[in-house]
This record gives C-alpha cells, structure tokens and sequence, in this order.
C-alpha cells in the first residue's frame, strides 16, 4: 500500500514521491484485523486463549479469567485478585482492587449532563419513564422541531438504556421511532424520561450474590397490536444470570401478529435465540450446560409450546413454534409459566403505573 507524504516530511528532491508502508497504519481498511491478530497473539503470551463462541473473548487454562475486549478497551473479571494481579503484570500494570461482594452499574454524570445541557435542572421530578396516554397518542402529525438536539437526546438516552437503565428501554425506543421527524409532543415526553432519570439518579443496576440457583433465564413479553396506526405488536424479553440481568431488549415486530399467542411467539422465539447462544457461551467459560428456563404469562404459548401441537389456527406460526417446540422436546429449555404480576419482562413492553413499576 503506498501513501501521500506527510507536509513538513518530504525528501528532498522526491516531493513527488509516494511512502510504501512498511506496516499497517490507522485508518487503513486492514488495521483493524492486523490489530486483532496483533492483540491475540500478545494476549496468548499472557496465558489467555479467545474463546470459540466469540472473538472478542479470552479465557484462561481453568476458566478462572475472563477477559472481554472491544478494539482496545477490556473488561476483566476473575476469581480471585491473584489471579488477576498476576495477569495484569504480565500486560505490565499495577492496580489495587476492592472488593464487597457485589456490583452496581450507574451513569450519574451522564444524567447530570443530560439535564444540564436541556435546562431541567429546576424542573419538578416525574415518577415513571413516560405518560401512557401520551405515548398512546403519539404519532407523526403536529409542527415537526430541530431534528440535531433530539437525535443527540436519543443516543445519550439509548446509551443509557442499553447499559445501566432498562426500565427506560421501552420508551426510548418508541421516541426513536421518530428521530428523522420529530414534533413537540415527542420533545414533552423525552423531557418527561428527563424529568424521571433527574429523580432516580442514584438508582444503580446491582449485581449480588444470591441463593437463586437458575443459571440462566429469559423473561418474555408482548404487547399485542399496542401501535394503533399499524397494529403491530411490542416485543420485549429480559434474560438474567443467576437472578442478575445481564441482557434485555425491546422492539416493534416487523409483522402483524394475528393474537396474542402468535405475538409471544415472535417474542419467545427471538429471546431463544439469546439464550441458546448465552448457554454457548457460558459453558466455553466453563459453567455447566444446564438447561435455560424462560418464563412466560401467556398460557397459550405455554401450552402449545410443552404439547408441541398446532390448531389450525394457529399454523401460520409454524417456523417460530418448531423452533422452541425442538428445544423442549429435546430437553434443552424448559418453559415456565408465571402470573402477569410477577413478569419482569412487563417494563419493556408497555408503559407501566407507578406500583407496577417499582
């Protein structure tokens, strides 16, 4: 590959002359895969392998390390400081750690950021993430506002929600839906989420130890038909690792579901997916391929998904219900059935009341 010289660097005499690179440079199209070659091939010096089920994560001989990386960014967990300490020096750091047991995730800062920069700092606190009856009116008619200041408000919000603040998932997403044409009752309601995020501020996603011995387990949900103009559905499913949440999502379905049961389908199916994978992985990091459980407020699917049988009205379903059908048949997902009270997954449905959501 052969580059422009740099001003203030020509030869003498050859100005006109192009640079053969020797190695690869940032910014080129084949950095990004020397880096990871490069990166792998010090790591593994350090006593990690990567993983088979994912390229950006590394193990050590008896699973007792665990490293994550994303370009030059890493994430290292271990079961004892030792352990880590020892690793660590071999990159050629030197670190203290404390440790209590637990973990909790926060992004004050952000917040504080968000309510500085929209001048919410004196504005009274809401109780929950949005308005439902607003939410049910909101649509594109209305004087559309500055696009930049919205898209910026949803990517710090989406940032949020995707790392520390599910509860908020749900209405995020919906607000985003309109990102390209904004009109002010969609600018009430982020300053509603604002409003919101500004009296929960201290909340923290915690990691603890528990007693609650499901390795791994989804939560699933579906709002049927809950967008008015296209009667599409709302999916959501929330997945936990010992009891912890460690995965969660929420989307508009790209079909119209014909019932309810056939939208739990296209809910259930897509949080299987995730779990298959997440019991992959875990047991390339050495945990033990127990069976995930996915719990469920629907007893149609339930039903139909443990008798592995369909009704004629319901064969249009049939790909999706094969899918999670093999899995219980062959014992490797269990399927639970739970009161609508106890769903979890609820939050990233529906716009909920204040009880509900806390």
């Amino acid at each position: 590959m052969y580059v422009k010289q740099v001003n203030g660097y020509e030869e003498f005499g050859k100005e006109n002359w192009v640079w053969k690179l020797n190695k690869s440079l940032h910014g080129t199209k084949q950095a990004p895969q020397m880096w990871q070659l490069k990166l792998c091939t010090a790591l593994t010096q350090c006593g990690v392998e990567k993983a088979k089920s994912d390229d950006s994560l590394y193990l050590n001989h008896n699973k007792s390390l665990i490293l994550h990386m994303h370009v030059e960014d890493g994430f290292l967990i271990g079961k004892e400081d030792s352990v880590i300490t020892t690793f660590l020096k071999s990159l050629g750091y030197k670190m203290k750690w404390y440790r209590d047991g637990s973990i909790g995730l926060s992004k004050p800062n952000l917040i504080k950021k968000l309510i500085h920069d929209q001048d919410m700092s004196e504005r009274k606190r809401m109780n929950t993430p949005c308005n439902g009856n607003l939410m049910m009116e909101i649509n594109n008619e209305g004087e559309t506002i500055a696009i930049t200041p919205y898209q910026q408000a949803i990517g710090s919000l989406s940032y949020l929600a995707q790392h520390t603040r599910p509860e908020i998932t749900f209405t995020v997403n919906q607000l985003s839906r309109y990102s390209t044409k904004p009109t002010g009752k969609h600018w009430t309601a982020i300053k509603h989420l604002l409003r919101y995020l500004k009296g929960t501020m201290k909340f923290v996603l915690e990691f603890t130890k528990t007693t609650n011995k499901t390795l791994l387990a989804g939560w699933v949900d579906a709002d049927y038909a809950n967008d008015k103009s296209d009667c599409k559905s709302i999916s959501g499913y929330a997945i936990t690792f010992f009891g912890n949440p460690i995965s969660w999502w929420s989307k508009k379905q790209s079909v119209v579901a014909q019932s309810t049961t056939e939208a739990e389908f296209f809910s259930m199916n897509v949080c299987v997916e995730q779990l298959c994978w997440m019991s992959y992985l875990l047991s390339d990091m050495g945990y033990d391929s127990a069976r995930p459980v996915l719990f469920n407020d629907n007893s149609g699917t339930t039903t139909i998904s443990k008798q592995a049988s369909l009704k004629i009205n319901t064969k249009h379903i049939e790909i999706r219900f094969q899918y999670v059908c093999d899995l219980v048949l062959k014992k490797q997902l269990d399927i639970v059935q739970v009161a609508s009270a106890d769903m979890i997954a609820d939050v990233l449905t529906k716009p909920l009341g204040l009880q509900k959501l806390n």
